[in-house]
C-alpha cells in the first residue's frame, strides 16, 4: 500500500490481526506478538526498530576505520622500493619465522610509502545518491519555496527527483549490458548482483537481544559474536585414530615454481580488503615481478619445514545475516577473511592435491563438491538421468534429503589428518597440513571493533582456498554407509536414491509393519 508494509502476522485479538504495524522504507530487527494487557482482551505489540546513530559522538568514535588508500598509488615506485631493499638475509635464511619477519618489515615500509594508513568515518546510507548540479538546483529550489511558497517549487523538486531516478536507472542498465558483454560473463552478472543486494544483506549490526537486554556497544556485541561462533565446534578427542590406508600411491610435496605462484596471484580479485596480516590482494597483483621470487623462497621453506606460519593462523571473521530476526546471533553465519598470502599457497596446495586424490580416484564418484570437471550441474544431470531411467523402467524411487549441521565446523582435526595419511599424504605435505589446522585462532570484526581472538578446536576454516578440499577429504568414506541406495554429495548436501518395483512395495511395508 503506497509502500508501506504490514509487519504483524500473528493474531493479536482472538483469532483476529487488529493491532498493526507500518513500516516505510525500514526493516524492524524484532517483532513479536506478546501476552494480553491487564485491562484489554489485545495483545501486546512489541517492535524494535533500528536507530539512526549518526548524529551521537559516541556512535563516530566506533564508526570508524582505518585504510590504505591505492587509488593514486605510483605501482613504479613500489617496483623501485623492492628491487632497492636488502634481502640478503632474507634468502639466505633457513628459519620460516625469520624469513617471515623480515618479509613483512621491508613490506610494511613499502606501504607506508605508497599508502600511508588514513582514519575514515563509514558512512552507509541506502539513500539515492543525488549528482552534485542536482543537489545545487534542489537547494535553490528549496529556498526558493521558503520564501514563495509557491507549490510549484514543489512539483518542480518532484520533477527532478524522477530525473535523478532515471539517470540511476540508465546508468543501472548500462551496468548489465556492460557485464553482458564482458569476457568473464557469468562472474561479472553475480558481482553486480551481489552489489545490489549488499545494502539489505550486509547491513550494520546495531544491537543484539541478550537475556531480554539490547545491547548496542560494539566491543560488546563483537565479543558476543565471538563466543557464539567459537562454541559453534567440538573439543578434539585425544584418542587415536586407526584408519585402514586405501591408497597404492603417495604424494610428500608440492611443487612451487615462479610461473604457478604468479597464475595463483592473477586468479585473485582486485580488491583493496586485507587480512589480519594488513597486505591486500592488489598489492601482489600489481606489485611487480619480483613478488613471486620472495613468495617461492617462503613458500619452500613453509613446505620444507613442515610448519605453516602463525602468522596466518588467524583470521578475521565478519558476521553475515541469513534471515529471521536481527538481533538474534543464530541468524547469522561467520564469514572467514584469512591472508592473502596464505590464499596464493593454498591455492597451489589445493590444487595439486586435487589432481593427485582425482588421479588415484581417492574421491568418490558420488561427491561432486569443489572439485575440477564436477559441479552442482553435473550433480543435477546424473541424479535427474537415474531417477528418469528408474522410472522409465516403471519402478518406485524414493529419494532421503540428509542435511549435516555446521558440518564444516565440527571436523575432528585428528580424524581429518588420520584419513589424509590413508590417502597416501606423506610428510613434509602432511605434517605442514596438520600445522595448518592446529592452534588457529578467529578475532570477529565490525567495522573497526574487533573481539578478543578466540581458539579454533575443530573444522576446516570456511573462507579458505584449501578448507573445502580439506572437508571432502573428511567426508568421502560417509558414502561406503549406503548399500543399497546411490548417494549424491555435493560438499554435506546429501541425498540417497532408493529404488524398487513396484510389487515389492507391499513387501517393504509389511516389514515395516512387523518392525
Amino acid at each position: 500500500m503506497h509502500c508501506w508494509t504490514q509487519c504483524v502476522h500473528t493474531p493479536t485479538r482472538h483469532h483476529n490481526i487488529l493491532d498493526l504495524v507500518f513500516c516505510h522504507d525500514v526493516t524492524p530487527l524484532s517483532l513479536q506478538v506478546s501476552k494480553e494487557l491487564e485491562s484489554s482482551d489485545h495483545k501486546m505489540v512489541l517492535c524494535a526498530l533500528p536507530f539512526d546513530f549518526r548524529h551521537s559522538s559516541i556512535h563516530k568514535l566506533q564508526k570508524t576505520r582505518q585504510y590504505r588508500n591505492y587509488k593514486n598509488v605510483d605501482w613504479n615506485l613500489l617496483h623501485t622500493l623492492l628491487s632497492c631493499s636488502d634481502w640478503e638475509n632474507f634468502f639466505l635464511s633457513s628459519s620460516l619465522t625469520d624469513a617471515l619477519d623480515i618479509f613483512y618489515q621491508i613490506n610494511n615500509s613499502c606501504l607506508d610509502t605508497i599508502a600511508p594508513i588514513k582514519l575514515s568515518n563509514i558512512i552507509k546510507s541506502n539513500d539515492l545518491y543525488i549528482p552534485l548540479h542536482y543537489r545545487k538546483k534542489l537547494r535553490r529550489l528549496q529556498k526558493s519555496y521558503h520564501k514563495s511558497n509557491d507549490f510549484s517549487a514543489l512539483m518542480e523538486i518532484t520533477m527532478t527527483f524522477n530525473q535523478v531516478k532515471e539517470v540511476h536507472r540508465l546508468k543501472a542498465i548500462n551496468e548489465e549490458l556492460s557485464a553482458m558483454h564482458s569476457s568473464s560473463k557469468v562472474q561479472n552478472l553475480v558481482r553486480l548482483f551481489n552489489k545490489r543486494l549488499k545494502p539489505s544483506r550486509n547491513s550494520d549490526t546495531p544491537c543484539i537481544l541478550r537475556d531480554g537486554l539490547m545491547i548496542t556497544n560494539h566491543n560488546i556485541i563483537t565479543n558476543l559474536f565471538s563466543d557464539f561462533f567459537a562454541n559453534r565446534g567440538i573439543p578434539q578427542d585425544d584418542n587415536e585414530v586407526d584408519i585402514i590406508n586405501s591408497a597404492t600411491n603417495h604424494m610428500e610435496s608440492v611443487t612451487f615454481t615462479y610461473d604457478n605462484i604468479c597464475k595463483s596471484i592473477n586468479s585473485l580479485r582486485t580488491s583493496s580488503s586485507y587480512g589480519v596480516d594488513g597486505i591486500a590482494s592488489i598489492y601482489f597483483k600489481l606489485g611487480g615481478p619480483n613478488l613471486p621470487l620472495i613468495l617461492l623462497k617462503l613458500f619452500d621453506l613453509s613446505l620444507t619445514t613442515g610448519s605453516y606460519p602463525n602468522q596466518w593462523k588467524t583470521s578475521y571473521i565478519c558476521p553475515r545475516y541469513k534471515s529471521g530476526d536481527r538481533t538474534n546471533l543464530h541468524n547469522y553465519r561467520p564469514i572467514n577473511i584469512t591472508p592473502v598470502i596464505s590464499r596464493i599457497m593454498e591455492k597451489i596446495v589445493c590444487d595439486q592435491m586435487s589432481d593427485y586424490l582425482l588421479s588415484e580416484k581417492l574421491i568418490f564418484n558420488s561427491q561432486h563438491g569443489f572439485l575440477k570437471t564436477r559441479s552442482c550441474m553435473t550433480c543435477h544431470f546424473e541424479f535427474f538421468n537415474l531417477v528418469f531411467t528408474k522410472r522409465s523402467l516403471g519402478h518406485l524411487v524414493l529419494v532421503l534429503y540428509l542435511d549435516i549441521s555446521k558440518a564444516f565446523d565440527m571436523v575432528n582435526h585428528k580424524l581429518l589428518v588420520g584419513k589424509l595419511s590413508s590417502y597416501g599424504i606423506r610428510n613434509p605435505l602432511l605434517a605442514w597440513l596438520n600445522s595448518f589446522l592446529s592452534n588457529r585462532h578467529q578475532i570477529v570484526k565490525i567495522n573497526s571493533t574487533l573481539s578478543k581472538a578466540e581458539p579454533v578446536t575443530s573444522g576446516v576454516i570456511q573462507g579458505s582456498v584449501l578448507g573445502p578440499l580439506l572437508f571432502i577429504a573428511c567426508i568421502n568414506d560417509i558414502c561406503k554407509c549406503f548399500s543399497m541406495g546411490r548417494p549424491f554429495l555435493y560438499a554435506d548436501d546429501l541425498k540417497i536414491v532408493y529404488s524398487f518395483p513396484p510389487q515389492e512395495f507391499a513387501h517393504i511395508q509389511w516389514s515395516h509393519y512387523r518392525a
